[in-house]
């Protein structure tokens, strides 16, 4: 499998995954142009995308769904739940509903259980899980891992930067929350504990306000000594590795 970073942070997320003549965009928080334009900064051709799988109702993940699937006339798949909270802004799609483990062409995408404030899950694909947008490492995160050959997950926040930032009382301690985000420490511990055998590791989602490249660097190196891994950029395309 080949993994393409389209985008990654609280600005928009979309990550693409190719295995053989199927390609999926999981999530797609970034209009049809700029999403096509990243994608083919990469060498890749948008319209060889065959589905779109969200994870979750919040803009950052959805906000290019809608015109994506219109303009390449592809389905989104997504759970019933996450679909009637966020229709309105998708607008008319094909719409495949999944609650376990379903396939897309070559590809057999297994949802496991996030913890954020609305319904969210990640996936495990082959040997690589998605996870972003969960307030705790799970039970089924911690179950996958060993199965798992690399791994995109949320590096959202650097603690300190977030107590003594801006955010109102109450947003900080949405993101502090089991039902927010995961910290810097947080990624970067549970790698450590559960991911040894890992070859890859991605580091995601990185927060505009409260996190920098710099911070997940910092921590991570702290933490994990000179294991390989890769922070990806909230400004434009990171790259394209292979993976599982």
């Amino acid at each position: 499998m080949e993994l393409s970073i389209i985008a990654s942070g609280s600005n928009g997320n979309c990550y693409l995954l190719q295995s053989g003549e199927t390609a999926i965009l999981f999530d797609a928080g970034k209009g049809y142009r700029e999403t096509a334009e990243r994608m083919a900064a990469l060498g890749k051709d948008i319209r060889e995308v065959k589905g779109i799988v969200l994870s979750h109702a919040h803009g950052d993940h959805y906000k290019g769904i809608g015109p994506i699937s219109r303009r390449l006339g592809i389905p989104v798949y997504i759970r019933e739940p996450v679909y009637l909270s966020c229709r309105q802004w998708l607008g008319p799609v094909e719409v495949r509903h999944f609650e376990g483990t379903f396939q897309i062409g070559d590809l057999e995408i297994t949802p496991i259980e996030t913890s954020h404030d609305v319904d969210s899950c990640g996936f495990a694909v082959g040997g690589l899980g998605l996870f972003t947008d969960t307030g705790c490492v799970t039970a089924q995160m911690r179950e996958i891992i060993s199965d798992l050959d690399a791994i995109l997950i949320e590096s959202n926040y650097d603690e300190e930067m977030l107590m003594n930032g801006s955010y109102p009382r109450h947003l900080k301690d949405r993101i502090l929350s089991d039902r927010g985000h995961l910290s810097n420490d947080d990624t970067s511990d549970f790698i450590c504990r559960y991911g040894d055998h890992l070859s890859q590791v991605f580091l995601a989602h990185l927060s505009e306000n409260n996190n920098s490249a710099e911070k997940v660097r910092e921590t991570f190196e702290s933490v994990n000594g000179d294991r390989p891994y890769v922070v990806c950029s909230r400004f434009r395309e990171t790259g394209t590795y292979r993976v599982g």
